[in-house]
């Protein structure tokens, strides 16, 4: 799950890269944007490490399902405890899918904020110029 000090950082790198932007400070700029791909390329990575998992985990689950429901000899209470516990194996499943999709819904919205700002400080910031021209 993304921790909410990641969050913070995130929207703060954001910040930072907008007025960055705003100023034309090609310092500043010039190493965030070429981070990007790399940075983008290890998200992916991360994301599908992550939903690797939950599909093992759910093939996981589901083989435990499919013998419970197989197995003729286990008393009422037996089958019920069980099914509570696979049940709770779910909902954990559950919440960690959500936790990613989650993920890669602000990963994409980050994006095309770094993608706007780059055309942005491509198409207003003449190049040899630091600071002198503002948004």
């Amino acid at each position: 799950m993304m921790p909410l000090l990641f969050l913070a950082a995130a929207s703060a790198d954001l910040d930072a890269l907008d007025q960055a932007v705003a100023r034309c400070d090609r310092t500043s700029v010039n190493p965030m944007f070429a981070g990007e791909a790399a940075r983008r390329s290890q998200f992916l990575l991360d994301a599908y490490r992550e939903q690797a998992a939950i599909v093992a985990d759910r093939l996981s689950l589901s083989d435990q399902r499919r013998a419970l429901r197989e197995a003729a000899d286990l008393k009422a209470a037996e089958r019920k405890d069980s099914e509570k516990q696979l049940d709770l194996l779910q909902a954990a499943l559950d919440d960690r899918q959500k936790a990613l999709n989650d993920q890669r819904m602000l990963e994409g919205i980050r994006e095309d904020a770094m993608d706007s700002m780059r055309h942005y400080f491509l198409l207003n910031c003449p190049a040899g110029s630091g600071h002198d021209k503002a948004r």
